[in-house]
């Protein structure tokens, strides 16, 4: 035999079920294998643990009845000679019964232990998920409440200056207002009115100050009414009379300006 055909053989050996033959093959193989040992003690204690889990349960009177009755008819069909040997067989029933109920339980046992860590995983991906949905729900509350906090704080500011974009023909009733502090260059940028963007394109603010080329500012997209609220920093090169423009580009950004400008605000 085979390694695997040994491994067949182990379940049946832990509930002493095993054929004579077989077990005496086995155990010259459970000599050299140190896998199949730890193989059949991990059997033997699932075994062991089934019996403690589970009340013991024997068989009927209505089954005992009815293999007595068996056991008797053959008898009277058997010759003389055998009727010696039918007591030994009765006597070897209730063990292989039992035995059988053993590995019954333990088969049950396994799919039954089985069905549950499925279930239980199940379960904790379920939990993980919504753990995970509530964690960003939170942390873009916090950014939110974050960036009105600084929205109040540019409002109160004596060094804050806010600058009015104006929708282009590309989008005419879109409106936004720039607030940035001279001291820190901080920024927050609220929109109205703007288009929602297709999945691979975002609206990206520019900075253009007088003989410069355009300075790209933050990535970003609008709710389904066109709102936005969105912290930037703006460069000390574009605090003195620059243009704020506001086009569409692919998600990532772009360099230059590539896409048509929606946003824009007077040039000085």
């Amino acid at each position: 035999m085979n390694h695997s055909d040994y491994q067949e053989l182990l379940p049946a050996h832990a509930l002493d079920v095993i054929e004579p033959g077989d077990g005496q093959a086995l155990a010259e193989h459970l000599a050299t294998c140190a896998e199949c040992r730890d193989e059949l003690i991990v059997l033997r204690e699932a075994g062991s643990l089934l019996a403690h889990a589970s009340p013991a349960a024997a068989p009927g009177d209505h089954v005992r009845a009815r293999i007595l009755n068996q056991v008797r008819a053959e008898a009277v069909r058997s010759q003389p000679a055998q009727v010696v040997q039918m007591p030994q067989r009765s006597k070897s029933v209730w063990p292989t019964l039992l035995r059988m109920a053993a590995a019954i339980a333990l088969v049950a046992g396994i799919g039954l232990f089985w069905y549950r860590d499925i279930r239980l995983q199940s379960e904790i991906r379920k939990l993980s998920r919504q753990v995970e949905t509530q964690q960003n729900e939170l942390q873009r509350n916090r950014d939110l409440m974050a960036r009105q906090k600084e929205v109040l704080a540019l409002l109160n500011s004596d060094a804050a200056t806010k600058i009015q974009l104006m929708g282009s023909q590309t989008a005419p009733d879109a409106r936004a207002t720039l607030m940035f502090d001279k001291k820190t260059g901080r920024a927050v940028l609220l929109t109205e009115g703007l288009p929602m963007t297709s999945a691979d394109k975002a609206y990206e603010v520019w900075f253009i100050p007088k003989g410069h080329s355009p300075m790209p500012g933050t990535m970003f997209t609008v709710d389904a009414s066109g709102h936005a609220m969105i912290t930037d920093q703006m460069p000390s090169a574009a605090m003195n009379g620059a243009v704020i423009a506001i086009t569409i580009e692919p998600k990532n950004g772009s360099a230059a300006p590539t896409g048509a400008i929606y946003l824009a605000s007077p040039a000085s």
